[in-house]
């Protein structure tokens, strides 16, 4: 029996939680079952030896330099006729598509190229957080004529499907929610002595350290994380606190701590490689996010035992346990973020009941191998039903 060809898109393969999800899934997936190809669009952080690890696998890696994030008429244009050529010369018998971009063209270019199965991940949704009025308003409507299309879309939690059809974007049955994996055996084998890597990273022993690890984008709210940071340091003057990540408003957001002179208390990692052993040194995790899909970084802290403050949006509820792990706040609120992260810096055994707690919720139902196992049988159901396989 010859092997189910499956095609994955992505937008851009880079150090996102959507791209480490994709890249989990389509090195898990069985080669000995599946024929496996990955589309992304360019990124300059896309490793080589991603790339090499992904040809070892007997995974096929396409880049297609028209397929960008932003809104470019042309470029998408280019981009949806390339991936629409490819698509009906290979005859792949599913399309999976992920994130807003590559999933509006690229089930399009399926749907045209007659692929009998098309599945979409949004990895979040841009209905709010992202756009003005006006765009946020067309990309709703993409999203529910192109839902028309689609055979199966895959939340990250219950929570993003309910808002998919808030937002009346497909009915309900189209929707079958998959957590995105983290690696837990790497995450729970790996161990950091604390103080050792507060020590290279040059903090001050006796410091408390937050952080967090995010894209330095305004969806993501760093700018309310910083200006929570008045009300923290003068309630916690021996802190330290560690930004990983970059992006367009780094310059902004370094700006803004040096006008309330914070900039003494935070340090700029940019993209890192060891996000355990960073993790491994906080006391805890900070995520301020507008809008998130599931928050694959909260997932990391937990399990690692490190509690959290994050924004109760998108999916973010269903991976915190509010009180037991972690402490959620509104979003775009600074006073109520600096009110939970100075509780938790003040309450030692709270901290440490929390991190406990977070260490026995981090389980198998957030592990890679369950996310694997989930799509397969998501792939499964729809192969018998549309070539009785």
């Amino acid at each position: 029996m010859s092997k189910i060809k499956i095609l994955h898109i992505i937008t851009r393969f880079d150090k996102g939680g959507s791209a480490k999800s994709v890249y989990n899934l389509v090195l898990g997936l069985d080669k000995e079952r599946f024929d496996l190809t990955l589309i992304s669009g360019p990124d300059n952080i896309l490793y080589q030896d991603n790339i090499q690890l992904f040809m070892q696998s007997g995974i096929r890696y396409i880049c297609i330099p028209e397929l960008v994030r932003n809104i470019n008429i042309i470029k998408d244009i280019k981009a949806f006729f390339k991936l629409y050529s490819f698509i009906k010369k290979e005859r792949f018998d599913i399309v999976h598509t992920h994130t807003s971009k590559a999933g509006i063209l690229g089930r399009w270019a399926a749907r045209l190229a007659r692929i009998k199965i098309i599945v979409h991940t949004p990895h979040g949704h841009i209905f709010y957080g992202y756009f003005n009025w006006l765009l946020s308003r067309i990309f709703i409507y993409l999203e529910r004529v192109t839902a028309g299309i689609t055979d199966a879309i895959i939340p990250l939690t219950e929570i993003e499907k309910q808002e998919y059809i808030l937002y009346k974007i497909a009915k309900p049955a189209k929707f079958f929610p998959i957590f995105s994996g983290i690696d837990l055996n790497n995450f729970r084998l790996k161990k950091y002595d604390p103080l050792q890597v507060k020590k290279e990273l040059n903090i001050p022993s006796g410091y408390l350290v937050i952080g967090t690890v995010t894209r330095l984008e305004p969806v993501k709210g760093n700018k309310y994380f910083i200006i929570s940071l008045k009300k923290v340091i003068k309630a916690v003057s021996n802190l330290k606190v560690l930004i990983v990540g970059e992006g367009s408003q780094r310059k902004h957001l370094e700006s803004l701590l040096k006008r309330y002179h914070l900039d003494n208390y935070v340090v700029f990692l940019g993209f890192r490689d060891d996000i355990d052993k960073i993790i491994s040194s906080l006391d805890l995790f900070i995520l301020s996010s507008l809008n998130e899909g599931m928050g694959m970084c909260l997932l990391e802290a937990q399990a690692k035992g490190v509690p959290v403050v994050a924004t109760r949006v998108g999916g973010i509820p269903s991976v915190v346990k509010d009180g037991l792990t972690g402490r959620l706040v509104p979003a775009k609120d600074p006073q109520a973020m600096a009110e939970a992260i100075i509780y938790l810096l003040s309450d030692d055994l709270k901290r440490k009941a929390m991190a406990k707690e977070a260490l026995n919720w981090i389980d198998e139902r957030f592990s890679i191998l369950t996310m694997i196992e989930k799509h397969t049988e998501l792939y499964n159901m729809f192969l018998r039903e549309r070539y009785a396989v």
